[in-house]
């Protein structure tokens, strides 16, 4: 799976403001009582934090599996073919084994990756002497 640049920024900065408010509340503790807060509180706020990305990390993948499944209902057989797969490549794959492997002549796969690609299924790559495919959904 992988995370978008927006994304990881979002949850980085995310993070940080996390950590900057723990870190401002644990101040306005010891200078109010004196104390320092216990080791238990900082365990149980990483505990939370590996919890929390966890379950984000979980959502996000059954949400893409469900995008994915209402994608390929809507496609016509020859592009569902493609984009099943690229799904056995994870999702990354030379246009020239994509021949191989569909089975359709070279003009068929580059009029199929051609209307993927036009839709935002798909990304190409230009290498060498064939593209390089990228499942985007």
């Amino acid at each position: 799976m992988e995370i978008s640049e927006k994304k990881l920024a979002i949850g980085i900065a995310t993070l940080l403001g996390l950590a900057i408010i723990f870190a401002w509340i644990s101040g306005s503790y010891s200078v109010e009582t004196g104390e320092e807060l216990s080791f238990e509180v900082y365990l149980i706020t990483i505990v939370a934090f590996v919890a929390g990305a966890f379950v984000a990390i979980l959502f996000q993948s059954s949400r893409g599996k469900a995008e994915l499944e209402r994608v390929l209902k809507v496609l016509p057989g020859d592009e569902r073919t493609v984009i099943k797969i690229l799904l056995e490549n994870n999702g990354k794959i030379e246009q020239n084994y994509l021949v191989v492997l569909s089975g359709f002549n070279k003009v068929k796969v580059s009029r199929i990756v051609a209307k993927l690609e036009e839709r935002g299924v798909i990304d190409k790559k230009f290498l060498g002497n064939t593209n390089y495919l990228i499942l985007k959904v």
